[in-house]
């Protein structure tokens, strides 16, 4: 009897501290799970057909060929992704601010390099084109686009020195479908997008827009990370991961799919 007295004292004296860390233990452990298994942000934008955004019943569908293969991405690597729909200019600068993971698709530049990661995971470079008005002229060098009224996506990066060329006329078009609007309305007399994207959109919307023989090779596309971001932990097992589909040729297939 005396030392069954004394295990229930002892149990006594540490009965508070273990429902304390019961209490206590549960919350946390469930807190360290979730935050293992929250989904990355990727932001991305409609830009057919690399990224090809749709609304079905108040709900938003997400593909096209950068998201689909980074949706593979994420099959082979059990990395969870949630895709989140942005104007291009907002999705930079939640990359800057951290409060996005991933974006698929930007171009390099110095200024973006200072918040964002640029894997060793590019997609194909695409050649930029000038889609031009019913009466604008055929444009056949650099030095015909002084005077133009030329279509361009906020913040994009197409080519040096168009890119920070001041004695050029550029206006802001929030979407390359608008721009394509203003190209019929003689509200733009080109605008400039890549090839591919532009005879996508051409297609879908029964456009019908002359190319100017002036066209320029395009730069590399990437995928990048955050610098703030957590994802950063897993940039190699992406990038083996986005060389092991390059090798396989899933992203022709695909472009072959969205182009056919």
């Amino acid at each position: 009897m005396p030392k069954r007295t004394h295990i229930l004292k002892v149990v006594a004296a540490f009965l508070p501290m273990l429902l304390t860390l019961f209490l206590w233990g549960g919350p946390v452990v469930a807190q360290e799970k979730a935050a293992r298994t929250a989904p990355f942000i990727v932001v991305v934008n409609n830009a057919p057909p690399f990224r090809i955004i749709e609304a079905w019943g108040g709900e938003e569908g997400y593909g096209g060929a950068y998201i689909d293969m980074i949706n593979e991405i994420g099959r082979r690597t059990e990395l969870p992704l949630k895709f989140v729909n942005v104007p291009f200019i907002r999705a930079l600068h939640m990359m800057q601010a951290g409060k996005a993971d991933m974006m698929l698709g930007p171009t390099w530049s110095v200024e973006r390099s200072d918040y964002m990661i640029y894997l060793n995971a590019s997609f194909p470079a695409e050649p930029k084109v000038f889609y031009l008005a019913p009466n604008t002229k055929d444009i056949t060098r650099y030095s015909d686009l002084k005077g133009l009224r030329i279509g361009v996506l906020p913040s994009a990066r197409y080519f040096d020195p168009f890119n920070d060329d001041k004695g050029l006329t550029k206006v802001p078009v929030r979407r390359y479908e608008l721009g394509f609007k203003m190209l019929a309305r003689n509200r733009l007399d080109a605008m400039i997008i890549p090839e591919r994207q532009g005879e996508f959109l051409l297609r879908s919307f029964d456009y019908s827009f002359p190319s100017a023989s002036f066209r320029v090779p395009g730069l590399p596309s990437f995928i990048t990370i955050s610098q703030k971001s957590k994802l950063l932990a897993h940039k190699d097992k992406i990038e083996n991961t986005m060389a092991e589909l390059n090798a396989e040729g899933y992203f022709q297939r695909l472009m072959m799919v969205y182009l056919d």
